[in-house]
């Protein structure tokens, strides 16, 4: 773990409208009842992407886009302030509801109130106001869920004593609700944590299981209170005090669970390019959000003193493959703001696809693929680097019924190596994205050996945003709980802290 920037503040995902941030993860109302996580569509081939949300009837199409403009054949970014990954970002009024237990305490040491999600949820937090009635489709996705930043508030940087401030949180606004395993510690006391991990590491030897105890059961944002207020209580930082006492992949997940996620995220790349492994690559930069990219790019600057799009075109091979890469660290995807999702919810998905500009994508696919010699690798690269993951299905949904033939088998056939399969992994996050997950925890436990780096990022990176999601599609994949699996290839203390984050 040489060179990972354990002790590194910041690293947050930013918002992209004001006051917001990505969206992630959706924490259920009362985090003291475990809910099992809601069925989500599957998509298959030749399924109407419509149909999984139940539209009603025939819907119009949504044909209001501009005119392309000449910079952009294929009409630029109609979204303006597009919104995160999937869905959207901020923008309008949703707000979640408090958790269970009635009003939250007053701020303490003179903060503003904190929000919620996000990545500061703690005890120091004001109640909301109240929720409008859901209505429409949706019903129990209108409830706004609470968002997840994504990283270290950049206000860890203010003086020594302060709590960091957080920005304002909402809800991803997709479709898909997702759900982590992961939530805020309710009546979460940070001083009360630091007492008990100290006492947890006085002695010969430490207590592993208090450890875990406290860290798998509470949110980054919590973690990332701690690590302050231990500093602040006991003068020595608390990830170097731990790491001095623990070893191997148990001592890489907790200090994993402690780092910012754009900090781990950007350390995960900078090891993937010193040693050319390419699925790290495509596993983070073509699965994340405009958000989170954007923060990856900013903590990697800042930690290494670097350019990610620099360090790309000088390590990558492979034309088509390193011109995806430095595609998607623009993290300027076309992106559903969070009225068309409201209006995806009451209407149904057709109402914010534009069947036309599918048709004329599926068209160009087909005369830059199949139907001509050769292939024009940039217009694959235009279309699946800027369309929306809602728009993509809609475009692979046309080229199936036109052309007959699966755009993953078209991918096979002009493609190869590593473009072949970032091609396929954004095919896959498209239709399902929890199932590129679960397929990658199963790859590295299975086989001679475990892919432990793999298999510690994809469970902590995913731990407060889909990884209940994941289980469940592992299950459906594999026919064997994800936590089956894990644990047998896993043991000791290592393994109790990877199975008490799956739960």
């Amino acid at each position: 773990m040489s060179g990972y920037p354990y002790g590194n503040p910041g690293g947050g995902y930013p918002p992209q409208y004001g006051g917001g941030n990505s969206g992630y993860p959706n924490y259920p109302q009362d985090s003291g009842f475990q809910q099992p996580p809601p069925q989500m569509p599957s998509y298959n081939d030749n399924q109407s992407c419509a149909s999984l949300y139940g539209t009603p009837g025939q819907m119009p199409n949504n044909n209001n886009y501009p005119p392309p403009g000449p910079y952009d054949q294929y009409g630029g970014n109609q979204m303006q302030n597009a919104s995160y990954g999937m869905g959207g970002g901020a923008g309008g009024n949703f707000y979640p509801p408090p958790p269970c237990g009635g009003q939250m305490q007053q701020p303490m040491y003179n903060q503003p109130p904190q929000q919620y999600g996000g990545y500061d949820n703690s005890q120091y937090q004001q109640p909301y106001p109240p929720q409008p009635a859901a209505s429409g489709m949706y019903p129990n996705n209108m409830q706004g869920q609470p968002g997840y930043g994504g990283g270290v508030p950049s206000a860890l940087n203010q003086q020594p004593g302060f709590l960091p401030i957080e920005q304002s949180s909402i809800f991803l606004a997709s479709l898909e609700q997702y759900q982590g395993t992961i939530y805020p510690a309710q009546n979460f006391n940070a001083e009360a944590d630091c007492q008990t991990l100290s006492n947890a590491m006085k002695g010969a030897g430490t207590n592993e299981r208090a450890l875990i105890d406290i860290i798998a059961n509470r949110s980054n944002i919590q973690r990332q209170q701690i690590k302050l207020h231990y500093k602040t209580m006991y003068g020595v930082d608390l990830v170097k005090q731990v790491g001095g006492e623990l070893s191997g992949h148990f001592k890489e997940t907790i200090n994993a669970l402690f780092d910012a996620p754009a900090n781990y995220e950007a350390w995960a790349l900078h090891e993937a390019l010193n040693s050319g492994r390419e699925g790290t690559l495509r596993e983070i930069l073509l699965t994340r959000t405009n958000g989170e990219i954007r923060a990856i790019v900013d903590a990697y600057r800042r930690i290494y003193n670097k350019d990610l799009e620099h360090d790309i075109t000088n390590r990558v091979r492979g034309k088509d493959f390193k011109r995806m890469l430095v595609s998607a660290i623009q993290a300027n995807r076309e992106e559903l703001t969070p009225q068309q999702i409201q209006q995806a919810r009451q209407m149904g998905i057709e109402s914010v696809i534009d069947r036309n500009r599918a048709r004329q994508d599926a068209d160009d696919l087909y005369k830059a693929g199949a139907g001509k010699m050769g292939t024009d690798e940039k217009t694959f690269n235009a279309i699946f680097s800027r369309r929306s993951y809602y728009q993509l299905r809609a475009t692979f949904e046309e080229y199936q019924q036109k052309h007959r033939k699966d755009i993953a088998q078209v991918i096979r056939s002009e493609f190869s190596g590593d473009a072949q399969d970032a091609y396929l992994v954004l095919i896959t996050c498209v239709r399902d994205r929890p199932s590129f997950f679960a397929e990658r925890i199963h790859k590295a436990v299975s086989g001679l050996g475990t892919k432990d780096s793999t298999l510690i990022r994809v469970i902590v990176s995913r731990s407060e945003i889909d990884l209940a999601q994941i289980k469940m599609r592992y299950q459906q994949t594999y026919n064997r709980s994800l936590a089956q699996d894990v644990g047998g290839d896993t043991s000791g203390d290592y393994k109790r802290l990877l199975l008490s984050i799956i739960k």
